[in-house]
């Protein structure tokens, strides 16, 4: 392991090295990433966000999940403003709980996926208004979905059931954030994949080896960050930004400095110019201390 960090450290100077522009926003993900996998907040990691706030630089917190979602733990964090919700779909301003920004699911997109949404075998979320709603089913019964054990709890404390997700949807069809499809094996995998794969009325991403979701067309971390950032006035090249999965590959290709923690997806490792070490390893502090202020 030292001699891993090692290898880490040596990457990361020589990442510095050659970019000589000085760090002026972070931007980091939630789940795999900043948390650890009890899906808890190490202090290490919220200290690392807060010294870079301290030093003027701004701090973005980028997910997948909805407003309601974030961990209180994370909106506590001190110097902390700017929030990328639903995969890129909202920005909220931490400090006065407003809505800055919002990108939705076309009704026509809504309409594409029905079939989908109304399959029993299927457990889906939609997000609306900042929440995740799911059916009293799958609420009740997540481990048949294919929700991982560790994910069940957190699905009990952050989901609202509702008696139909499906007529939930076309309530709401105008104001949809999010849709997660989630699956419990690889044949359903691919039956959803075939599914959403054929259109170009939405943005398809994971967060999860186990789900899909879709936002609006151009919805991503990437285009929420590009607004902060033409707001703030500060330059792409100026973006530290760190991630593990899919969803996080825009932003990480956005980014000056985009930062893969070491198991995150193929895709995200190979998009981004360096790789720090595990969530549960304190990836970000790491990360952020060494690039940030080394």
């Amino acid at each position: 392991m030292f001699a891993f960090i090692c290898y880490i450290i040596f990457i990361m100077t020589k990442e510095l090295q050659n970019n000589k522009t000085r760090i002026r926003l972070v931007a980091t993900d939630l789940d795999g990433t900043l948390l650890d996998s009890s899906m808890g907040l190490p202090a290490e990691n919220k200290a690392a966000l807060e010294r870079c706030a301290q030093d003027g630089i701004t701090i973005v917190v980028a997910t997948g999940r909805s407003l309601m979602t974030v961990p209180e733990a994370v909106r506590n964090i001190r110097g902390l403003k700017w929030l990328v919700c639903s995969n890129g779909a909202k920005i909220y301003d931490n400090v006065t709980g407003e809505q800055l920004y919002a990108r939705f699911l076309s009704a026509e997109a809504v309409a594409h996926v029905s079939e989908l949404i109304r399959d029993a075998s299927i457990m889906k979320e939609v997000f609306w208004q900042g929440v995740a709603y799911t059916d009293k089913v799958s609420y009740e019964h997540s481990d048949s979905f294919g929700v991982p054990a560790r994910s069940q709890d957190y699905i009990k404390r952050t989901r609202r059931p509702v008696d139909s997700i499906a007529d939930f949807a076309f309530d709401h069809i105008h104001e949809i954030e999010n849709i997660n499809f989630i699956y419990g094996d690889t044949i359903q995998r691919l039956k959803i994949l075939n599914a959403l794969s054929s259109s170009d009325l939405y943005t398809l991403t994971s967060s999860f080896s186990f789900n899909f979701e879709i936002g609006g067309i151009g919805v991503s971390k990437a285009v929420a960050l590009e607004e902060i950032c033409a707001q703030l006035g500060v330059d792409a090249s100026e973006v530290l930004a760190i991630g593990d999965n899919s969803n996080d590959l825009s932003m990480i290709e956005f980014a000056g400095i985009g930062v893969a923690m070491q198991d995150a997806t193929h895709d995200v490792r190979q998009a981004a110019d360096t790789v720090t070490l595990a969530n549960d390893d304190l990836g970000v502090a790491f990360a952020i201390n060494t690039l940030c202020f080394s």
